[in-house]
């Protein structure tokens, strides 16, 4: 997938936390504050994103405050 042909419901941020976390060569596990500055967007918004995420089983919450993305979550991103 690329940010071009993403799905209708995926927000560009969304697509950018997938894809962040889906790069083995970082930490798998992250917490909506990094996240939110590397892509330099407000944490708030960011939980929101996983929120979302969380509940289309493409990112699991690992323990409070720390995330990371799915088996679908790599599908969904190979998929496209």
């Amino acid at each position: 997938m690329s940010i071009w042909n993403r799905p209708d419901w995926m927000t560009e941020t969304q697509y950018h936390i997938l894809k962040g976390l889906s790069e083995p060569e970082k930490l798998s596990v992250q917490s909506p504050a990094i996240i939110a500055f590397n892509l330099d967007k407000s944490s708030t918004w960011i939980q929101q994103q996983l929120g979302d995420l969380v509940e289309r089983g493409l990112v699991e919450r690992v323990e409070k405050g720390k995330y990371r993305i799915t088996d679908a979550g790599r599908a969904e991103l190979a998929d496209r």
